[in-house]
Formats: C-alpha cells, sequence, structure tokens
C-alpha cells in the first residue's frame, strides 16, 4: 500500500506541475498559448517562418538586429507579448532610441498592463480544487481518504486566489512604470512637442494610474504654460484631485 500510495502522489506532482506550465497558471505565455497562437504545430509546420526558427537565427547572429527586428515582429503577430517585449528590448540594444521599435515597444507594455488587469479581476482557481474529480482509487481506502484531505476548504482557495491577486497587482504597478518610461523616452525625442509629453498623461490614464496621470498633467503646465490646452489640463487636473481625496478613483503609481 506504501509503495502505491508514492506512485500515486509522484504522478500527481507530475500532472499539476505539467498543468500550471501547459496552462500558463501566472505567467503571460503557455505551451497551450503557443499551440493557440500557431508555435506548436502537431501536423508539420504552417506557412512563413516559426518563431523557433527566427529564434535559431537570432542565436547564430546575435548582433544583427534585422535578425531581431523580424523576430520581435512575429512574436507580436503571434500574440506572445512577454516573448516580444523581450525581443524588442534586445533590438533596442543594437539601435537604441529606435523610434518605431519603441513605440511597438509600448504598445506591447499596454497590452500586459490589459492582460494583468484582466487576470487580477479573475485570479486563476488553484488546481487542487478539483483535485476530487480525480480519483484514482476508492475514497473509502486509506490513499482514497489521504487523496481526500488534500481537497482545500473554501476559505483556503479564497486565501490562495487574495495571495494571486495580491501578486499580480504588485507585477501591475512594475509594469505600468516600464510602460509609461518607454513612452517617456518617445516623448523625450521631440521636447518642444507637447502633445508627444501630453502622451505621457493619457498613457498613464489608460493604465489606471491617476495619481501619476495626476503628477505628469502637473508636469505639462511647467514646460508648456502658453499652450492652448492648458485651461482643460487645468479642470483636469481638478478633477484628479477630486478623484483621489473621495476615492473614487485608482492611485496606482
Amino acid at each position: 500500500m506504501r509503495r502505491q500510495t508514492k506512485w500515486v502522489f509522484a504522478f500527481l506532482a507530475v500532472v499539476f506541475a505539467a498543468s500550471f506550465v501547459f496552462l500558463g497558471v501566472g505567467s503571460g505565455s503557455s505551451a497551450l498559448t503557443d499551440f493557440l497562437n500557431g508555435n506548436i504545430h502537431i501536423f508539420g509546420s504552417g506557412g512563413g517562418p516559426s518563431v523557433k526558427s527566427l529564434e535559431r537565427n537570432v542565436a547564430k547572429h546575435p548582433n544583427d538586429p534585422k535578425a531581431r527586428l523580424k523576430l520581435a515582429q512575429l512574436l507580436v503577430e503571434k500574440n506572445m507579448t512577454d516573448q516580444a517585449i523581450t525581443a524588442y528590448k534586445n533590438y533596442l540594444k543594437l539601435k537604441p532610441g529606435n523610434t518605431d521599435a519603441l513605440n511597438e515597444l509600448a504598445t506591447q507594455f499596454e497590452t500586459k498592463v490589459n492582460e494583468l488587469k484582466n487576470e487580477a479581476q479573475s485570479p486563476p482557481t488553484p488546481p487542487l480544487v478539483n483535485l476530487n474529480a480525480f480519483q484514482p482509487v476508492a475514497q473509502n481506502t486509506l490513499l482514497g481518504t489521504a487523496l481526500s484531505s488534500l481537497q482545500p476548504t473554501t476559505l483556503s482557495v479564497t486565501s490562495l486566489q487574495q495571495g494571486e491577486t495580491f501578486l499580480l497587482h504588485q507585477q501591475l504597478a512594475k509594469v505600468i512604470l516600464q510602460h509609461l518610461a518607454v513612452v517617456r523616452e518617445v516623448a523625450n525625442k521631440t521636447p518642444g512637442d507637447s502633445s508627444a509629453f501630453l502622451s505621457l498623461a493619457n498613457a498613464a490614464a489608460t493604465d489606471g494610474a491617476t495619481s501619476l496621470e495626476l503628477k505628469y498633467y502637473q508636469q505639462f503646465l511647467k514646460k508648456y504654460p502658453n499652450d492652448p490646452l492648458v485651461p482643460d489640463i487645468k479642470r483636469q487636473i481638478k478633477k484628479l484631485e477630486k478623484d483621489l481625496r473621495t476615492g473614487t478613483t485608482s492611485s496606482t503609481g
């Protein structure tokens, strides 16, 4: 019986580990996502280069910006946000300050922000919740009783989800700052363009970072005191200050 118990627990450990990897719990990508995006082919490869082939090309030619750009663009097409962000960062190391790449990187960060917001609103259900649906042995046996004891209570499930939500919000705050840093870098290229700087406040608003949005509007007034949009900006500042005081909006950042 002890030997049987060890084998069953070993099997369950493998199943749970595989489910985390394949379903991508707590991550931005997964084998399932790759399969749905066409990066894993059961019946051979599709038309055009694959992610793997472009990754091999980059490995052979690490200092070739064209190779890295092709990889980054394909990752965007495949909706592989995390990998696309990394690829564009690597491309920008070879082509620092490239405006097109910076804009695309900002777009990918914005996509990541939205992904994390959605995850935080609906945190994943802990895999062990559905453990009782899998019954390799009868519940009235010693091993069955042991497996049943692994089923988390409603309280512990809620606690696990709350912990996951907390971590997601921490990651969200970090990604928002990364997103806005890229938008600022683009804006800094044209310091005389007030609309370029205003895009920074707009990006903060889209991300839900109200305190940062307020900060950028205040900076806007100092940098462009004679801009035609100043009256509108002042009204927006008053509104944001009121929202933050009353707690009717986010104060991220």
